[in-house]
């Protein structure tokens, strides 16, 4: 299966909103501070967010985007289902008459396959993503590490 650069982009922009945000309005500006958004793709991200039910937008001073529910009621699946369409099998012709029954094998395995895509994208949520996302990296364990053995 194959998610395109839409879904980083959305998760990014659910990130931040997390992340910065803690309930209240953000700005686009804020949102796309820090992260390599290119604004004509932050606004098209932000408004399918809103339309899927995962944003709410407001206009105006003091406006900007929230998130619509809870972290841990938000699915990947959501996520990506909010800028793509649903994750759809390979489906394969068979160019031979005699060879359509091995082709049809294939197609099958590859609905197999999409199906446990889309469960195991179910299954993970914006909360747990968040969670993943504020674990150190090895190098900033190792700077961290460095700057406590230093001397002052």
């Amino acid at each position: 299966m194959r998610l395109t650069r839409s879904v980083s982009y959305a998760l990014g922009v659910l990130l931040q909103i997390d992340q910065v945000g803690r309930g209240a309005h953000v700005t686009a500006a804020s949102i796309a501070r820090g992260c390599r958004f290119p604004p004509r793709f932050l606004y098209r991200i932000l408004r399918r967010l809103v339309d899927a039910g995962l944003l709410r937008g407001t206009s105006g001073p003091g406006g900007g985007y929230a998130l619509a529910k809870r972290p841990p009621r938000i699915t990947l699946l959501e996520i990506v289902e909010a800028v793509e369409s649903r994750p759809e099998p390979t489906v394969l012709e068979a160019v031979c008459s005699n060879h359509r029954l091995a082709i049809e094998r294939i197609n099958r395995l590859c609905r197999l396959q999409a199906e446990d895509f889309v469960d195991a994208l179910r299954e993970v949520t914006l909360a747990q993503l968040e969670k993943t996302a504020r674990k150190p990296t090895k190098k900033k364990k190792k700077k961290a590490q460095g700057r406590r053995a230093s001397p002052k």
